[in-house]
């Protein structure tokens, strides 16, 4: 049983638990509103002016989410000469510095750029109104406070930790549930790439020219539980960074992907190189874009290497999923 304090604390964890799932979720339903929105937003041209990643000086291991990029464009709207900093709905999270380096690429300094703005208040403007950021993050977010709050809940009303009848904690229930939703995401995920890859053989084309194809090498601080090691293991890795310049319809674009599928990481510098030796800098290109949003480009929407990836993710997810589950039904249980 729970005494009065710990009743007490375990009601006001389950309140807090609750007040942040309903917070998310209001922002969540926000996002989805002001997406909508955005569809009848007007158009007007605009140009970036500044692009740049800010980092802190001090920097332990590349795979850390310590860098923000910047990205600042002006546009005339309402009789007005205005300034913003808004890419896409949901503002710009952390990221690595690769990541953030392959955003900004695709903005560079005095590229003529598609502006939405909101006629309402032509204050409020995005570059990418249908790419809306944090969105993963946050329903990931609402699930974990939310199945926290309803276990949390329940020992409340209870006034003690619930068990099973074989003495495993009711908590631990909702691991298989998070493993199949992980599950599930994977397969949509899987699904919308594949349909977005045969989409993109009908697209329109246009000439393009190679403005970068080099090789970025990673430095990973390798994990370790040994608290006496002052400079841990570096692990190195490699990404190609291809960017490539074309023009629709008066604008400027950027893009990044040669291939529909994930970024392909290597382990091996030469291996990385050969991979980058297929485009060099000032190569013409035939580019591929989506007649809705020119932004999203590709250069082999035929190739597909990697795509398969978020189908072995969903696999593994519901393996594990299938195992807890497995597990709470036989053990957990008479």
């Amino acid at each position: 049983m729970l005494d009065a304090h710990q009743l007490l604390w375990t009601q006001i964890a389950a309140g807090f638990c609750l007040l942040i799932c309903g917070a998310v979720l209001f922002n969540l339903m926000r996002m989805r509103g002001l997406m909508q929105a955005a569809r009848d937003w007007d158009k007007v041209e605009g140009v970036i002016t500044v692009s740049g990643v800010d980092q802190p000086p001090q920097h332990a291991s590349d795979d850390l989410n310590d860098a923000t990029p910047i990205i600042r464009y002006r546009y005339r709207a309402g009789g007005r000469d205005l300034e913003s900093d808004q890419v896409a709905i949901g503002g710009q999270p952390m990221m690595t510095r690769v990541l953030a380096g392959k955003l900004v690429g695709r903005y560079p300094v005095g590229a003529h750029v598609d502006v939405y703005v909101d006629p309402k208040n032509p204050e409020q403007a995005l570059l990418e109104p249908a790419e809306p950021r944090n969105i993963t993050a946050s329903v990931a977010l609402a699930i974990a406070f939310g199945l926290a709050a309803a276990v949390l809940i329940a020992h409340s009303i209870a006034g003690h930790v619930l068990y099973t009848s074989k003495g495993v904690p009711l908590f631990l229930f909702p691991l298989p549930i998070l493993a199949l939703l992980g599950a599930i995401s994977g397969v949509v995920a899987f699904f919308r790439a594949r349909q977005r890859a045969s989409a993109s053989m009908q697209w329109p084309t246009t000439a393009g020219i190679v403005t970068a194809c080099d090789v970025i090498e990673e430095a990973i601080a390798e994990k370790s539980d040994d608290k006496s090691v002052v400079a841990p293991k570096m692990i190195h890795r490699y990404q190609l960074d291809l960017r490539y310049a074309y023009r629709v319809d008066k604008r400027d674009f950027v893009g990044t992907e040669a291939h529909w599928g994930m970024t392909a990481i290597y382990g091996r510098r030469d291996v990385a190189e050969k991979a980058a030796g297929r485009y060099h800098r000032g190569q013409a290109v035939t580019v591929s874009y989506d007649p809705e949003r020119p932004g999203t480009a590709v250069l082999e929407p035929d190739r597909r290497e990697g795509s398969s990836a978020p189908l072995v993710l969903a696999a593994i997810c519901a393996v594990i999923g299938g195992i807890f589950s497995a597990f709470f039904i036989l053990v957990g249980f008479d």
